[in-house]
């Protein structure tokens, strides 16, 4: 079906409100088929419809006055530097991704460097005091030494001692 002007009623100035030639289609209520509407219901509710298609008509044609039209050369290259936005917008993107991994990968460089300073410092340490167990275990020997010593020389004065003894008692 087809839905034209009635081209005598959409003249300007004419006063007559715009009626579409049309046949009314039937509305479906509950009961059943409702009967079209009457050509006075149709004459009341399209002029304010017909009002809105001219508002939404002018909005249009404002609009595509305010439309830039390009030539190919030009549309070629608004396309070319579109796409190289995007691929700066990546890149740009992917830059920060990789200084946020550079900003955990130092933060965690800075954590391994504490831990082996602390580990040095507990090394130190464990030397310092394997040197102080060394100094104490030779000084432990050399006593020892002495003491080992004294005992061998009291051992050979006990024997002569005894010698002496024997030595007595056998020539009494």
């Amino acid at each position: 079906m087809s839905y034209t002007l009635d081209q005598q009623h959409n003249r300007p100035g004419s006063g007559t409100p715009t009626v579409l030639a049309m046949k009314p289609l039937p509305v479906l209520d509950a009961t059943g088929a409702r009967p079209p509407l009457a050509q006075t219901e149709w004459s009341e509710t399209l002029p304010s419809t017909l009002d809105d298609a001219r508002v939404a008509a002018e909005a249009l044609r404002n609009l595509l006055q305010d439309a830039v039209f390009l030539d190919e050369d030009c549309y070629s290259s608004a396309v070319d530097h579109s796409q190289y936005q995007d691929k700066l917008h990546a890149q740009q993107k992917h830059v920060h991704d990789l200084e946020n991994e550079i900003a955990a990968l130092r933060v965690e460089l800075e954590r391994k460097d504490e831990l082996l300073a602390a580990a040095a410092s507990r090394q130190r340490e464990a030397q310092t005091q394997i040197g102080e167990l060394q100094q104490e275990l030779e000084n432990n020997a050399v006593v020892f030494r002495v003491h080992y010593q004294e005992l061998l020389t009291r051992n050979e004065e006990i024997e002569r001692l005894k010698a002496v003894i024997e030595g007595l008692q056998g020539g009494s």
